[in-house]
């Protein structure tokens, strides 16, 4: 029986690799962005995200200490969604995305493996929990040969 779609995500070994990892009060963007003020601390965390062994996107994640608190260097090796659901029983909502192209910079280069004049594919995100709190502001800078989206609307 050939394996559904599900089945064959599931069974790839998704790795997150941190990069860095940092508590910092928040830059402008990100308080208009998470709705806190400049005295609310975030986690500043950049992860390279492998799937199979295969260098696949770059994660650049702001989250508010306040509303995400604990999370530490073993909780952003697996998933920080999970650990929002399932240890701090909070629920998720909806995100807001914008999709661009971007020319490769010198940590594209070096994390994806691409060269100077190759592109990336980057995501801007916020994620918000089910009570309407965004939580999370990202970047994610994915190899250009190695994501596609599908838009169903």
């Amino acid at each position: 029986h050939p394996k559904t779609m599900n089945e064959q995500i599931h069974q790839r070994n998704i790795e997150s690799i941190v990069i860095s990892f940092d508590i910092r009060l928040p830059e402008e963007e990100e308080m208009q962005k998470l709705t806190i003020s400049e005295e609310q601390k975030v986690y500043d965390i950049v992860r390279l995200r492998k799937i199979d062994g295969d260098e696949f996107s770059l994660e650049y994640t702001t989250m508010p200490v306040n509303l995400i608190p604990g999370l530490t260097i073993d909780v952003l090796k697996g998933s920080i969604y999970a650990y929002i659901v399932e240890k701090l029983g909070l629920s998720i909502g909806q995100a807001n995305r914008i999709v661009r192209a971007d020319k490769s910079d010198i940590f594209d280069q070096k994390y994806l493996h691409l060269k100077e004049d190759e592109p990336v594919l980057e995501l801007e995100q916020v994620a918000y929990l089910s009570c309407g709190k965004p939580f999370e502001y990202s970047y994610t800078r994915d190899h250009y040969l190695k994501r596609e989206l599908t838009y169903v609307p």
